[in-house]
């Protein structure tokens, strides 16, 4: 446990993104383990989503699962990489629920138009592997923060939004049956970015819907204070607002364009929030 916590430290602190990637080359392990023994046929069938859709109606989990299974190091290790370089990057306007939103519904986005794709004739025999899920993540993180400096090694600093974007080339030339699943997430990233940055956040319903399953009651049986609740509240709110005028900063200046202060600021009420 103490070596997850360390590397949740080295996530900037981020829960999601630490088990994310945890889990993505933990089952990479597995399989590798798997393999050994001659057993990924198993995984194979079981954990890859397959292209026939009268197949995955047998096994809905793998619109989930494909994401996790990688059946080669490199493939695991440059899905891992660049999940955790760009989640961290849209985790500073953003909060741990909108990255496992970008990162889930883009790998289920990713899926669903590998289907379409091979029933219409255009797709392989089955998907795996978290590419399309990443490039939601990427997509996200270039939409919201488009002007961020990223310094790269011989080139040195280059704006996210030429990054991303010499990414999905790569991606894309790559070629192979999985391109429709990276349009998948291509568009849901995009998409949701765009909403989010107009000031609709699709995850608000879900956090509601959370918020309201909390038991009013403390962890030893007794009541919360109804004012403690209230003081407790109107502080968050207050924490909400600062964060949102911050991020609107962020969105029409650059990060570049927060003073020191305001950076610190922003990773405070960051981590507050996220408690």
């Amino acid at each position: 446990m103490n070596a997850i916590r360390k590397w949740k430290e080295c996530c900037g602190g981020s829960g999601v993104l630490a088990w994310l990637t945890l889990a993505v080359a933990g089952v990479w392990i597995i399989m590798a383990a798997a393999s050994l023994l001659h057993f990924d046929g198993f995984f194979s069938a079981w954990l890859t989503l397959p292209a026939r859709p009268w197949v995955f109606i047998t096994r809905p989990w793998t619109i989930v699962t494909y994401m996790f299974v990688h059946f080669d190091f490199l493939h695991m290790l440059f899905n891992a990489a660049w999940l955790y370089w760009f989640g961290r990057i849209l985790l500073i306007s953003l909060q741990d629920r909108h990255l496992a939103y970008f990162f889930i519904g883009g790998g289920i986005a990713g899926g669903v138009f590998f289907i379409v794709a091979s029933a219409l004739g255009h797709g392989g025999a089955s998907l795996c592997g978290a590419s399309a899920a990443v490039i939601a993540v990427m997509c996200g993180a270039a939409v919201r923060m488009p002007d961020h400096r990223i310094s790269l090694l011989l080139i040195g600093e280059v704006k996210l939004k030429w990054v991303a974007l010499a990414c999905c080339a790569l991606t894309f030339l790559g070629g192979g049956g999985s391109q429709s699943a990276h349009i998948g997430g291509l568009v849901w990233g995009t998409a949701n970015a765009i909403l989010i940055n107009r000031g609709f956040d699709p995850t608000a319903r879900i956090r509601k819907l959370t918020l309201r399953r909390k038991s009013p009651v403390c962890a030893d049986g007794r009541r919360r204070d109804p004012a403690a609740m209230a003081e407790t509240l109107r502080k968050r709110l207050d924490d909400m607002q600062r964060l949102d005028m911050l991020l609107d900063k962020i969105r029409i200046s650059g990060y570049e364009s927060l003073s020191a202060r305001e950076r610190r600021e922003l990773n405070d009420l960051s981590k507050r929030i996220k408690r």
